[in-house]
């Protein structure tokens, strides 16, 4: 059934780079709370945030449990301690944001600008709903503007450091740091993040992860070939598309221009992925080759997780309505 009008709210890895843009958007898009209530791991806790306006404590969830009384929460934390609270059933709608890495389940996964109104509608009594990989909503955005139903695409997103959480941030950056000072010392199964580009088994099931997800979202899908590679880029990732040249450059900017959460980036201008930071849009150059269109999306991973999940939030409270 649809939240309340301002429904009482928890963000559970409230310390985290998507807990933390979640708490932003809360206040960023005006989203109406009775409560707001901010939890994290033990030790992740103990600290303070700017949230809606107000120094919130973080206090330590200790058990699903610490859930009853909520309307909603929002689960920015790993896989492992997400399914434990969605397996216990503690009373909100829950928003489980660790299924961005998953092949889709039994559960809603659903996106802005992806999921039509009359299936969000056959939904609204779900007391679950997950959202997409980053990558994977992109994809499908940008596949779903150009129509392009049928034929072989291929992806290649490249994930910046903010994609696998803090803990890869932090990796990234003491890495470097150390490389740069030329003492870098690393354990025989530990994987170099600092200066390194690399694909390994996770990032190969993600890319599996990607490819059904964006099936999932699209009424019908190409063919994909999707491969994951991860950067040493603090924040921020990009995918590059190549599909067949269904239409010139003109048009195809045409139509991801009037694609909801997309930015054309003007032409011959360079464009990183650092232009993205912060921004909710996807921004996109296109270029013609020859029996070819080849897309170059960058994209803040983790503000637009926030925005997905937050998006289903607005939904729930103010009906369908709010469906772009």
């Amino acid at each position: 059934m649809p939240l309340p009008r301002e429904p009482r709210v928890a963000v559970v890895g409230a310390t985290g780079v998507v807990g933390n843009q979640i708490i932003d958007l809360i206040g960023a898009r005006g989203f109406q709370i009775g409560e707001l209530k901010l939890f994290a791991t033990t030790a992740g806790s103990a600290q303070t945030l700017d949230a809606a306006g107000e120094e919130r404590l973080v206090e330590p969830l200790a058990s699903p449990d610490d859930l009853r009384g909520f309307d909603l929460a929002f689960l920015a934390i790993p896989a492992a301690g997400a399914s434990e609270i969605v397996s216990a059933k503690p009373g909100p709608i829950l928003i489980d944001l660790s299924s961005a890495n998953r092949a889709p389940s039994d559960l809603p996964l659903v996106a802005p600008g992806l999921t039509p109104r009359a299936k969000f509608e056959q939904l609204q009594d779900h007391k679950v709903f997950t959202i997409p990989h980053p990558a994977a909503h992109v994809l499908a955005t940008c596949l779903n503007a150009l129509s392009a139903h049928s034929g072989f695409v291929a992806a290649t997103a490249l994930l910046g450091a903010s994609a696998g959480g803090r803990d890869n941030l932090t990796t990234t950056v003491d890495q470097t740091t150390d490389l740069l000072n030329a003492r870098l010392e690393l354990d025989d199964d530990a994987i170099q993040r600092g200066f390194n580009a690399f694909m390994r088994e996770h990032e190969r099931a993600v890319a599996t992860a990607i490819s059904s997800q964006v099936i999932s979202l699209l009424d019908r899908s190409p063919i994909l070939a999707v491969q994951v590679a991860a950067m040493p880029v603090l924040h921020g990732s990009a995918i590059a598309i190549d599909l067949p040249a269904l239409f010139d450059g003109g048009d195809a900017r045409e139509l991801l221009r009037v694609a909801p959460g997309v930015l054309i980036a003007e032409e011959g201008e360079p464009l990183g992925i650092i232009d993205a930071v912060g921004q909710e849009a996807i921004v996109v150059s296109v270029e013609d080759r020859p029996g070819a269109l080849s897309l170059w999306c960058v994209f803040d991973n983790t503000r637009l997780a926030a925005l997905g999940a937050l998006w289903i939030a607005e939904t729930l409270t103010l009906g369908s309505s709010a469906l772009a």
